[in-house]
């Protein structure tokens, strides 16, 4: 049986090319890594190595030898992530949400009805909902459109609607409604973190002027002090709490201002969540 560091050893030589390169990726000196090379081709009974002063290189053993680490090496890679993903489904309930508001009731839910899992929640864009839930890093997602997959079970967990906050001396504090449109080349404050969202202002906005922050407490002192315009949702206030006296809340008229979310797992792991589906908000 072939110890695993020697395959190590033998790829990173065959992806660097010299002894020097791969002894300083594997942090081992270059006569450790020959005597590696060397055990490597009394193992396998065969000549791996052409070597001339000063220099080595594969050779025809070795290259094929070098393709068989790879794979093997990339299995095993793929076990310890298969495995390891595998364990954290039976101890952790993973939620991806394409944005903040349906966060806070869901995981709230969990942790009543699953008192012994550890819940693990991430906000993120559509394209990372997508591949996170279908590579296994979500066994729970919130879409904010309908989903088409038939192997998905889903309910309504919720609506949410976009406006923005103004301060009293600000041109726009006239008006009630404004559309996407009217905040072409208008200075906004705006916190990164909020999934879809964040590329929904960013598309529907003709040019955007943006003073974007990721650190939600940066984020709130800024916007408690600042006179620029702000997005704001209720719903997520009523999670936060934000201290919106002294300014006017404005809706969005668009319809792509005001979603509907959606919870879905895959329909095998419908039974597992079923407490979880059947006591959904419909609003939050």
């Amino acid at each position: 049986m072939i110890e695993i560091y020697l395959l190590e050893h033998l790829d990173a030589f065959a992806r660097l090319g010299t002894l020097s390169a791969a002894s300083e990726e594997l942090h081992i000196s270059q006569p450790a890594l020959t005597r590696s090379m060397q055990k490597l081709e009394q193992e396998l009974g065969v000549t791996l190595f052409v070597r001339e002063k000063n220099r080595m290189h594969l050779n025809d053993n070795g290259k094929l030898a070098a393709d068989y680490a790879a794979r093997l090496l990339a299995e095993n890679q793929d076990m310890v992530r298969i495995i390891q993903a595998y364990d954290r489904s039976h101890r952790t309930i993973s939620l991806g949400s394409c944005a903040p508001s349906p966060v806070y009731p869901i995981t709230t839910l969990l942790q009543q009805l699953y008192p012994d899992m550890t819940i693990s929640t991430e906000i993120t864009d559509d394209e990372h909902i997508d591949s996170g839930f279908a590579s296994g890093n979500y066994q729970l997602i919130v879409l904010h459109e309908k989903p088409s997959d038939d192997a998905l079970y889903y309910q309504v967990c919720g609506h949410e609607s976009l406006c923005i906050t103004v301060p009293p001396a600000h041109p726009l504090s006239t008006l009630t409604s404004v559309s996407f449109a009217d905040l072409a080349d208008v200075p906004m404050l705006l916190f990164t973190k909020i999934g879809f969202w964040y590329n929904v202002c960013m598309q529907k906005i003709p040019s955007p002027r943006m003073l974007e922050q990721s650190d939600r407490e940066t984020f709130i002192e800024i916007a408690s002090a600042s006179a620029l315009p702000t997005f704001f949702s209720l719903s997520y206030n009523r999670q936060e709490k934000l201290d919106t006296s002294g300014r006017k809340i404005i809706s969005l008229s668009d319809p792509e201002a005001s979603v509907t979310y959606y919870l879905a797992c895959r329909k095998e792991d419908k039974r597992k969540f079923s407490f979880l589906f059947s006591r959904l908000p419909s609003e939050f």
